[in-house]
C-alpha cells in the first residue's frame, strides 16, 4: 500500500460517524480499542475516553484475552498514560502465559484490585512489594492470585507472605493448591473476606488462627493428611465470622467442632465433604443439638458422601429425622441417594457447582424429604456447571435425564467403561437427543478396546469447545471407528478452541495432528514411563506447528530433560529454532519450567504463546 492509498484510507475512517465509530469497537475489546485507536488523534481519544466510561472499562482492565503482541503494545505506549486512572487488573491467563513477566516494571498510582495467573511465585513478590514502595497507604480492596502449580512446585519454605500487604478480599486458587507454613498469615488483620485452595486439613486451622477480623471464608481442601482434633481447641472465636464454606474430606464431626470453635453466631454455613467414619446422622455431628447452638443461623447447605453401612438401610426413617433442618428454614428440602459402594445426603437447592452421580438409576432412587412439583424439583439443581459420572454413559435414560435436570450444565467428566468389550445394544449416534449446553468434555481411559470402541460422548455434544481426553482411546476412535462415525468426529473436532491429550507417548499415526487444524489452544502432557528415551529434539514439533496454524497457546507437560546440562540447552534451543520457523519474533513468548514434583527423573513443561 502506497502513502496516496493509506492518507485515502484514514480519510474514510475519519468520516465515519461517532455512533458508527462505537458500533465498530463493540466488537473489540478495551485493550484492542485502546491500542488500535487511542493515539490516532484527538478526536478518537475523545470518543474512546466517552465510549469506555461505561462499566468502568476505562478502569477496571482484563489483559486474560489479550495476545502477546497487543500486550506489549499496551504496555509500552498506552499504561503509561492510564497509570492513574486504573484502578483494577487481570493479567494472564491459563493460555496467555508471559503476561506477568513484564508487569511489575510499570506503576499504577491507583490500582487496588488485581487478579495474576501465577506460574513463577517470585513474580508475586515482586509486583506486590513494588506497589507498596509507591503506595505505602494505599490498600487493596482484592487480590486474587491463580497458580498454576502444575509446572512450578509450591512447598512450605517458598517465601511468598501476604504478612505486609494491606487487603480486604484475599483469594489464592489454582489447580494443586498452596501449602502454607503456619507463620505466614500472622499480623494479616485487614483480610476479612479468604477464599484459599489448600492441600491438608491441618493449614486450614493456622489461618483461622491469625486472621481474627474474617467476615467471610471459602476453604477448598485436597486431604486429610493427620488427625486434627487435637489442634481445634486451640482456636480463638472469630466474632465477626458471617460466611463459612468448606469443600474437602474432614470428617463431620471435626468439623461440628470447628465451627462451634470459632462462632456460635454465624450466618451462613456450606459444607461438601466425604465422611468415611459414618457419623453424620448421630447426635454427635449435626443433630438438632448441634444447631441449637447456632444461635442467629440463617442457611445450611450441605453435601456428604458416605460409604453405606447396615446402618443405612431406611433413607426414609434418616430423612424424617432430618426434618428440623426445614422446620427451622435453613434449606428448603433434602435428599439422599443410596448406591451399593456410595450413599450421598445433600440439601437443596444445590449450592456448589458441581456434583457426581454414583448410581445408574440415579433419577429413579433419589428420595426427598418433602415431595414437590418436578418443574420446582428441577429448579434445585441450577447452579450446577460440572458433571462427574462414575457409573456407564452408555444408557439413553440416564443421559436423557441429565439433559433435562441440569439444564445449566456445561461440562462433564466420565470414565469410558473397561466392560465395553462387547458391542452396546444401542450406540451414542443412535440416539435421538444432543446435549447442546455442554461446552467441555473430560474423557479419562487408558485401557485398550478389542475390536469395539466405545463411542465418544461428543457425538451428542454439537456446542463442544473443549475437550481433554487421553491419547489411548483418542487414538482408537480415530483408527477403528467407522467411517461413517469418524466423519461425525472430525465435524466434532472441527468446532473445538481447546484440546488436552493426557497420557502422550509419541507413537503417532501420519496426519495426526491434522485432525486438530482449528484448534486456538493445545495440551500434551507426555507419560512419565521409565521407557521414555532422552532427546535434544522433539520430531513431532514440526508437524504440530504446521498442522494448527490458528495455534495461540501451546503446553508440553513432563517432557523429560536430558542428564547433561548442555544437552538440556540443546533441546531448548531446538525448540525455540522450530517455532522461530513459524511465528514472527517478538510476536510471542515461551519459556521452560522445571517441574519439581518428580523426585527420581528430570522433567519441564514448555510453555508458548502468541
Amino acid at each position: 500500500m502506497n502513502e496516496k492509498d493509506h492518507l485515502i484510507n484514514s480519510t474514510c475512517l475519519e468520516d465515519l460517524s461517532t455512533e458508527l465509530l462505537m458500533s465498530i469497537f463493540d466488537y473489540l475489546t478495551s485493550i484492542e480499542v485502546l491500542v488500535s485507536f487511542f493515539n490516532l488523534n484527538k478526536r478518537f481519544c475523545l470518543i474512546i475516553y466517552y465510549y469506555l466510561q461505561t462499566g468502568y472499562r476505562l478502569t477496571q482492565l482484563k489483559f486474560h484475552q489479550t495476545n502477546y503482541l497487543t500486550y506489549k503494545l499496551f504496555l509500552k505506549e498506552i499504561l503509561p498514560k492510564f497509570k492513574s486512572t486504573i484502578t483494577s487488573l487481570q493479567i494472564g491467563s491459563d493460555y496467555h502465559h508471559g503476561q506477568i513477566d513484564y508487569f511489575n516494571q510499570y506503576q499504577l498510582l491507583r490500582l487496588d484490585s488485581i487478579t495474576m495467573h501465577i506460574i513463577d511465585p517470585k513474580n508475586i513478590i515482586d509486583i506486590l512489594q513494588k506497589f507498596l514502595n509507591y503506595n505505602r497507604f494505599q490498600w487493596f480492596d482484592k487480590i486474587h492470585l491463580i497458580i498454576d502449580e502444575e509446572t512450578r512446585g509450591w512447598d512450605e519454605q517458598m517465601h511468598f507472605c501476604v504478612q505486609n500487604i494491606p487487603v480486604r478480599e484475599l483469594k489464592i486458587t489454582g489447580k494443586i493448591p498452596y501449602v502454607f507454613a503456619q507463620h505466614l498469615m500472622s499480623g494479616c488483620y485487614s483480610i476479612t473476606h479468604l477464599t484459599i485452595h489448600l492441600k491438608f486439613d491441618h493449614d486450614l486451622l493456622p489461618l483461622l488462627y491469625y486472621l481474627p477480623n474474617l467476615i467471610a471464608c471459602n476453604a477448598q481442601v485436597d486431604d486429610r493428611d493427620r488427625d486434627i482434633s487435637n489442634n481445634l481447641s486451640l482456636l480463638e472465636p472469630l466474632s465477626r465470622l458471617k460466611q463459612f464454606k468448606y469443600e474437602g474430606l474432614m470428617p463431620s464431626i471435626h468439623l461440628r467442632r470447628l465451627i462451634l470453635q470459632i462462632n456460635q453466631h454465624i450466618e451462613h454455613i456450606s459444607i461438601y465433604t466425604q465422611d468415611y467414619q459414618w457419623p453424620f446422622h448421630s447426635s454427635e455431628t449435626f443433630s438438632s443439638h448441634f444447631f441449637s447452638h447456632l444461635y442467629d443461623l440463617q442457611a445450611f447447605h450441605f453435601y456428604i458422601r458416605l460409604i453405606p453401612s447396615n446402618n443405612f438401610n431406611n433413607t426414609t426413617t434418616y430423612l424424617n429425622e432430618m426434618k428440623f433442618l426445614l422446620n427451622k428454614n435453613l434449606c428448603q428440602n433434602i435428599a439422599c441417594v443410596l448406591s451399593k459402594d456410595i450413599g450421598q445426603i445433600f440439601s437443596l437447592p444445590f449450592v456448589f457447582n458441581h456434583f457426581e452421580i454414583f448410581e445408574k438409576n440415579f433419577f429413579h432412587q433419589i428420595r426427598y424429604l418433602q415431595c414437590e412439583e418436578q418443574d420446582k424439583q428441577i429448579h434445585y439443581w441450577n447452579n450446577i456447571h460440572h458433571l462427574t459420572l462414575h457409573v456407564n454413559i452408555y444408557n439413553s435414560i440416564l443421559l436423557k435425564s441429565i439433559k433435562q435436570t441440569f439444564l445449566n450444565l456445561l461440562s462433564i467428566d466420565y470414565q469410558v467403561p473397561h466392560f465395553s468389550l462387547i458391542p452396546q445394544d444401542n450406540e451414542l449416534d443412535q440416539y435421538d437427543f444432543r446435549l447442546n449446553s455442554i461446552k467441555k468434555l473430560i474423557i479419562r481411559d487408558s485401557v485398550k478396546h478389542g475390536c469395539h470402541v466405545p463411542q465418544p460422548l461428543f457425538l451428542l455434544t454439537l456446542n463442544l469447545r473443549e475437550l481433554d481426553i487421553d491419547h489411548f482411546y483418542l487414538m482408537q476412535i480415530l483408527s477403528i471407528l467407522s467411517q461413517q462415525i469418524q466423519s461425525r468426529i472430525l465435524s466434532a473436532f472441527a468446532q473445538l478452541h481447546r484440546v488436552t491429550v493426557r497420557q502422550f507417548d509419541e507413537r503417532l499415526p501420519e496426519h495426526f495432528f491434522s485432525y486438530f487444524s482449528q484448534i486456538k489452544i493445545f495440551a500434551l502432557i507426555f507419560t512419565t514411563y521409565k521407557m521414555q528415551v532422552y532427546r535434544t529434539k522433539l520430531p513431532f514439533l514440526d508437524d504440530l506447528l504446521r498442522s494448527m496454524p490458528k495455534l495461540i497457546s501451546l503446553k508440553l507437560e513432563h517432557i523429560k530433560k536430558p542428564h547433561e546440562y548442555y544437552a538440556g540447552i540443546e533441546l531448548q534451543e531446538n525448540v525455540q529454532e522450530t517455532i522461530a520457523k513459524y511465528y514472527t519474533k517478538g510476536t510471542y513468548w515461551c519459556k521452560w519450567y522445571d517441574d519439581q514434583r518428580q523426585k527420581h527423573h528430570k522433567y519441564a513443561t514448555f510453555l508458548f504463546s502468541t
